[in-house]
């Protein structure tokens, strides 16, 4: 599913056959989402106290008690890590791709809670990232999970 491309004999001298444009796409995409949401978490998992302090103030007006909002906003940039660095380096690819579209869900589910419409838009775009990644995650290449899966068929 994720392999690298495959040589292709060509004369006496072996070359790596050129991505597909689908699967340069995959990999320009895949490359934007990780890192974005890597550097999410990356510039709150300093002070996820501080974070979490003003998650909860911005969800004081909402029906979420603060029991609910606290324990989500600490975990929230360790995920956003998590997940961010997954996708970049295509490791549990598909699993991080559901991880990433499960946590943006409850983001979405959450501004929507403050009427935050415009950030809602934008989530609206993440979704419909980790879809077209996840729809096409065969064309994924240059990951982590094809190295494994190669050296697993040696």
């Amino acid at each position: 599913m994720q392999t690298p491309s495959k040589p292709v004999e060509e004369g006496s001298t072996a070359r790596v056959a050129p991505l597909e444009d689908r699967q340069l796409a995959h990999g320009v995409l895949r490359l934007v989402v990780g890192l974005n949401i890597l550097v999410h978490g990356l510039v709150r998992v300093g002070a996820p106290g501080a974070f979490a302090d003003g998650i909860v103030q911005g969800f004081a007006s909402t029906p979420l008690p603060e029991w609910s909002v606290r324990p989500f906003a600490l975990v929230l940039p360790f995920a956003e890590l998590a997940v961010g660095l997954l996708i970049l380096l295509g490791l549990k690819l598909r699993l991080a791709l559901v991880a990433g579209g499960v946590l943006i869900a409850m983001l979405t589910f959450g501004e929507s809670l403050r009427q935050q419409w415009n950030t809602v838009g934008l989530q609206l775009i993440y979704a419909l990232a980790y879809s077209a990644l996840l729809a096409r995650a065969s064309d994924a290449r240059f990951t982590v999970d094809g190295l494994l899966a190669g050296r697993r068929a040696r």
